[in-house]
């Protein structure tokens, strides 16, 4: 226990030192990657300067002059820091096509392909009652990436409206969807440990199962009207998801009131993802366990006070919420279903470098979790419809996030460290009824659902460590050769009675992956992905079911496809 507590202070100061230390700050927007470095062009000079791939963006739309208000276009910031010359403001600037990285690609196409995930987004679309309808099949990358930018998606919207990728006043249509074969074997029959979380897949009988499934199919509508609003909805489309939501939700719906060209400060207000935790995930098609454990979607609409200083890479959010069951994550009880209950604080700190890559640190805290209980009827209607165990240990349980995470054109390391601030309840050594064992009690004479009289330590964890590799391939795009691995602890060194008299274990589980992604266009992947998993640890009723001895092989085999 002190070990894990010395652990996650540590990783929290680190975090805190780098944030306050911006001396390898250099200018350009982009947190985290926000504009990713084309595939198809390495660096490039402009009249024998190099300008770095976060800065390239703005050649794209040459009329921004990205100089804010709130920084008074001193010369701290002038035009020469953010990667651009005076002279580019009123036309493009004329760039030989050698200067492309050795690609042999014209002018012409560079400046309509855009520069670090920007495109031209006003050559295309048309008018509709004075609105501009477009289509931008970078803006939509960023924002239907069910992998990767999984928090990032709020500060998306402000950057690609500052650096020209979304056109003033228009409306962006865009849509995306994952999709192929699923198919795992498994050591004990019926324990699929990445099948079982969708119920529908699961044969109960079987040591292998095979299915063609659609992950996600959605569109995303993005509204730039004025200089301050934007907003964003995603109906999506799921044959993924647990046992008794529906396969049709409207995932995100919120607005962004802010404009990063005149101050660093912003709002959002919605349905949308809890800024907490990273939790991208370099492998092509399975999310990593740090995001399956902690990942936050809400519900219900939140409000997210944010500040985003694209200079310095510095960003800070507070978010405000219902304490009620959220889509994932984040729930702080029944009874504080109507009110506001729950918040969530980040903070992340990214140093840019003269080569194209960047360093960033964060951290964060989610002040109450599904984690809080032992009742594990984790969907809105089981909570409400089911019976809580007998001995009802609740309690508030927050969670904290640090991550650290290199990326650059050709190569992204990132490690990221999530846990619960107090055990959780569900996997404290206890009988159906949620009695705990003896063995376990302080205080015999105490109360068996306090868990101030438990002696159960071990926090809800996880430790997810990636990389990637992104080789030039000879058409011009970077292939993706992944490595993932995620380490997770939950319980103790324990057997208990499970279903049927059957012994079950639920200390730790594993989940590790290799995958290959081959980017055919813009609008098209392929991806081929290996996952082998060690422990079947649902989130549902964990002691009656759990094996952390099951080993289980899967392969992916899938596409995704937008526009």
């Amino acid at each position: 226990m002190k070990f894990i507590t010395t652990k996650t202070f540590l990783l929290a100061g680190l975090s805190a030192l780098a944030i306050s230390t911006p001396i390898f700050a250099l200018g350009g927007l982009g947190l985290r990657g926000v504009q990713p470095t084309p595939q198809a062009y390495g660096g490039y000079t402009v009249n024998g300067a190099y300008i770095a791939p976060q800065a390239q963006a703005y050649y794209q739309s040459p009329v921004y002059t990205l100089r804010p208000a709130y920084y008074g276009g001193g010369p701290r910031h002038n035009n020469a820091q953010l990667g651009y010359s005076a002279s580019f403001q009123q036309a493009p600037p004329q760039i030989p096509a050698g200067n492309y990285g050795g690609n042999t690609a014209s002018l012409q196409s560079a400046n309509r392909l855009g520069l670090r995930g920007s495109s031209r987004v006003f050559e295309r679309g048309f008018q509709l009652g004075g609105t501009s309808v477009t289509t931008n099949v970078k803006h939509t990358r960023r924002m239907l990436d069910w992998q990767e930018n999984t928090t990032g998606k709020t500060l998306s919207l402000l950057t690609n409206r500052a650096n020209g990728t979304l056109a003033p006043n228009s409306l962006t249509i865009g849509g995306a969807m994952k999709g192929g074969l699923m198919w795992q074997t498994t050591s004990v029959a019926g324990k699929f440990p990445i099948l079982s979380r969708f119920p529908d897949f699961t044969p109960g009988t079987e040591t292998s199962s095979g299915v063609f499934a659609i992950n996600n199919a959605a569109l995303a509508f993005t509204g730039s009207f004025g200089d301050w609003t934007t907003f964003y909805l995603q109906p999506e489309y799921s044959e993924t998801e647990f046992f008794g939501q529906s396969e049709f939700q409207l995932r995100k719906a919120f607005v962004v009131f802010g404009n990063l060209e005149k101050t660093p400060f912003y709002a959002a207000f919605g349905r949308k993802t809890i800024d907490f935790g990273n939790f991208d995930g370099y492998n092509a098609f399975t999310q990593t366990e740090a995001q399956h454990y902690f990942h936050a979607v809400s519900d219900q609409p939140v409000l997210e006070l944010g500040y985003y200083n694209m200079y310095s890479g510095l960003k800070l959010t507070a978010t405000a919420f219902s304490g009620g069951r959220q889509l994932r994550t984040a729930y702080a009880g029944a009874d504080n279903e109507n009110k506001i209950a729950n918040f969530a604080a980040s903070a992340e700190k990214e140093f840019r470098f003269r080569n194209g890559g960047a360093f960033t640190v964060g951290a964060s805290y989610l002040h109450d979790t599904i984690y809080r209980n032992n009742y594990t009827a984790h969907t809105f209607g089981l909570i409400g419809s089911g019976t809580p165990p007998l001995n009802f240990i609740s309690y508030r349980n927050g969670a904290v996030d640090a991550f650290a995470e290199y990326n650059s054109p050709a190569l992204d390391f990132m490690v990221e460290y999530t846990t619960t601030l107090k055990p959780w309840g569900a996997a404290i050594p206890q009988d159906a009824d949620g009695f705990v064992d003896p063995a376990y009690i302080i205080d015999l004479l105490g109360a068996p659902d306090d868990i101030n009289n438990i002696n159960f330590a071990q926090k809800l964890s996880v430790l997810t460590a990636q990389a990637r590799y992104k080789p030039l391939m000879a058409n011009g795009r970077r292939l993706q050769l992944a490595a993932v691995g995620s380490w997770g602890s939950i319980g103790d060194d324990f057997v208990g009675v499970g279903l049927g008299g059957v012994p079950t274990t639920w200390e730790k589980n594993q989940q590790h992956a290799l995958s290959v992604q081959y980017p055919v266009s813009d609008y098209l992947d392929f991806g081929v992905e290996y996952v082998f998993n060690k422990g079947f640890i649902p989130f549902v009723a964990p002691q009656l079911v759990s094996d952390d001895g099951v080993t289980a092989h899967a392969v992916n085999v899938g596409f995704k496809a937008r526009f």
